[in-house]
């Protein structure tokens, strides 16, 4: 992915993707195939935004994705490391509403 890195690292029925860069216009088609195959896996998928320095309303929508697919199965989808410029992106367009955000 184009100047946004991912990792993920597996524990039995959950996931921790490891986010580092931007997730914006260029990144946000790769991110939401790489979210639908980790929650298509996964119960419980935590997105670990530590290193995320960027996200624009294309990154928002496939973060809103994921939330989806993880809430039809009824799964668990939570935020941790998100830095104070994210949290402001995510407060400001509602996505604190729907996430558990940390």
């Amino acid at each position: 992915m184009k100047d946004l890195e991912t990792k993920i690292i597996e524990n039995g029925t959950e996931a921790e993707i490891v986010m580092n860069g931007r997730l914006d216009t260029s990144t946000a088609k790769d991110a939401r195939t790489l979210f639908e195959d980790v929650a298509g896996r996964f119960d419980k998928v935590t997105l670990n935004m530590e290193g995320l320095t960027y996200c624009s309303s294309a990154g928002i929508r496939s973060i809103r994705h994921i939330y989806k697919l993880i809430k039809e199965k009824k799964g668990k989808l939570e935020t941790i490391n998100v830095s104070d410029s994210v949290m402001q992106i995510f407060e400001i367009t509602g996505v604190t509403a729907i996430l558990s955000v940390g």
